[in-house]
């Protein structure tokens, strides 16, 4: 793992391909980390590409950041700092997933120039839709908003989050949820429950790049139909949904996830 320093803390991120000059950087969900994308990390559909995947602050390897960045748009702010340094000023995607998603549209409150951005599993926000829209009725996923959940909660919301039929799948969400430094989730609940939140939908509009927007087709946490009346900049007009899939899309279905994502950066990269 190597390390930047931002806001005083140490941002951890392991990196693939350090010489090529395209970069894609990749930032996970709520209480995962870098690991959650070593099926991509580890396809050779991306052997020409600089592959970053971060730990968010307070997760994986990385430091606990200040109470005031734990929040969207602080952690926003920190993962600006990162790809902006780290981007050597050279074309890069954004790939995110869950509350990554959140963050990448957070990050275009400030001046960042992405070739590509990929939302994976979105659950991005103009604070007018409802979280009755957005999520599925009766899940576990408030796990994701404490720092003391319920082991039987946790296993609950991992069946939930993933279709995964690899144990080791499974054992790495929840080691990596375990990992979360407290009291990260409960600061991160308390501040999206007081609407600290940017229109995450109106940043994303802004932007004149072709948006891929991936959900799992049996997706379990969230309604894949809730961003079916925005207007986005959508890459082939279209929302994809990948059979087999549930919320972690990526680990689920990672073939035909690198699949996609592979024709995506490939067009825009050019």
């Amino acid at each position: 793992m190597e390390f930047i320093t931002v806001t005083d803390i140490p941002v951890a991120y392991q990196i693939i391909n350090p010489n090529a000059d395209k970069t894609i950087f990749f930032i996970h969900g709520n209480s995962q980390s870098h690991n959650a994308w070593q099926k991509q990390l580890s396809d050779p559909l991306f052997n020409d590409y600089r592959l970053i995947a971060f730990d968010l602050p307070a997760h994986g390897e990385s430091g606990f950041p200040g109470a005031e960045f734990c929040t969207l748009p602080g952690l926003a702010t920190i993962m600006y700092e990162a790809v902006t340094t780290l981007s050597n000023q050279q074309p890069y995607i954004l790939i995110g997933i869950s509350l990554g998603t959140n963050i990448i549209a957070e990050m275009l409150a400030n001046t960042i120039t992405p070739v590509g951005m990929v939302l994976a599993g979105p659950c991005i926000t103009d604070g007018a839709i409802t979280m009755a829209q957005m999520m599925r009725p009766g899940t576990q996923v408030g796990v994701l908003f404490t720092d003391d959940a319920a082991e039987e909660a946790i296993r609950q919301y991992v069946q939930e989050t993933s279709l995964s039929a690899e144990a080791a799948d499974r054992d790495c969400v929840i080691k990596n949820y375990m990992a979360v430094q407290k009291p990260f989730r409960s600061l991160l609940g308390q501040s999206i429950a007081a609407q600290k939140v940017s229109n995450e939908i109106a940043l994303l509009q802004q932007q004149a790049i072709p948006l891929l927007i991936v959900f799992g087709k049996d997706e379990r946490i969230i309604h894949t139909g809730y961003l079916d009346n925005v207007a986005l900049p959508l890459w082939n007009d279209t929302v994809y949904q990948l059979p087999g899939a549930s919320h972690l899309v990526n680990i689920d279905q990672p073939e035909a996830f690198n699949k996609l994502l592979a024709q995506y950066v490939t067009e825009q990269f050019r």
